[in-house]
């Protein structure tokens, strides 16, 4: 039995490692048991080396950031060792499933994994689209929320890519284009000195999850600072979106004519 756990050390740390979500301390141990000619090879992907490992597994929590592992029995003959895996969302629905084929080179090290995944149990390209689809809704809806309702800018910051662009219509008094976070809250703060608002009517939302793309429609009541006058106004905002932040928003009003004059318009 000693001997058995022996042999199975490097797999168990393999293990260890997909599921460390750390890049850093994950690096640490698939060094361990990993040499830089050692391979991985599943549907997806063929690689060879310790850092290129370790990238396979950041780019998969960038898709799947709340994925759990589960590990089946292991069955050993000489230096190969073969398993079931799955990996479930945070809801307990299942994204993949598979099997593991390891080829140890009998010095606790791996020499070689093949992966097999069960395609009855895989996604399918529809189920990872509306899996998309839904995380995009979260992040547009928590931006929304940060923006209008909690002025919550620190978390608004984490969902908004370097560098995202933000397209104002020229007509209005803050309209331009504004590149990378600083410079949005900088017009959120110009376009505080003409109005202030509530949303009379709760965003709708659509989506493309091929394109990344969000497009939300809701009704703002305003009141102008300069008049005091006040004016519902329907808009919708075209969001585009990439590994799940924000990277650029246009936003449509009903009448930008109408809304340009209603802010610079005096008592």
């Amino acid at each position: 039995m000693a001997q058995k756990k022996d042999k199975l050390y490097p797999v168990t740390i393999y293990e260890k490692a997909w599921k460390e979500k750390n890049s850093e301390a994950r690096l640490k141990l698939i060094k361990t048991i990993w040499l830089e000619d050692s391979t991985f090879e599943e549907p997806s992907t063929s690689i060879k080396g310790i850092a290129a490992f370790n990238n396979v597994i950041n780019e998969f929590y960038k898709k799947f950031p709340d994925a759990v592992f589960t590990f089946g029995s292991k069955v050993v003959k000489d230096n190969y060792v073969t398993w079931e895996w799955k990996i479930q969302d945070s809801k307990n629905k299942l994204i993949m499933g598979g099997r593991d084929f390891a080829r140890l080179n009998g010095k606790g090290q791996v020499s070689k994994i093949i992966g097999f995944w069960d395609k009855d149990a895989t996604f399918s390209e529809e189920d990872i689209l509306k899996n998309l689809e839904a995380d995009n809704f979260k992040v547009v809806a928590q931006y929304f929320e940060c923006l209008f309702k909690t002025r919550d800018f620190n978390t608004m910051a984490t969902l908004i890519e370097e560098g995202a662009i933000y397209n104002q219509a020229e007509g209005l008094p803050y309209g331009g284009t504004y590149k990378g976070f600083n410079e949005w809250t900088k017009m959120y703060a110009k376009s505080a000195e003409f109005f202030d608002l509530e949303i009379e009517k709760e965003p709708v939302y659509f989506s493309n999850a091929a394109k990344n793309e969000v497009i939300i429609y809701f009704t703002i009541k305003c009141k102008a600072k300069k008049s005091g006058k006040t004016l519902s106004m329907p808009i919708s905002e075209h969001f585009d979106l990439k590994d799940r932040k924000i990277t650029a928003i246009r936003p449509f009003y009903f009448d930008t004519k109408q809304f340009a004059e209603f802010l610079k318009s005096r008592k």
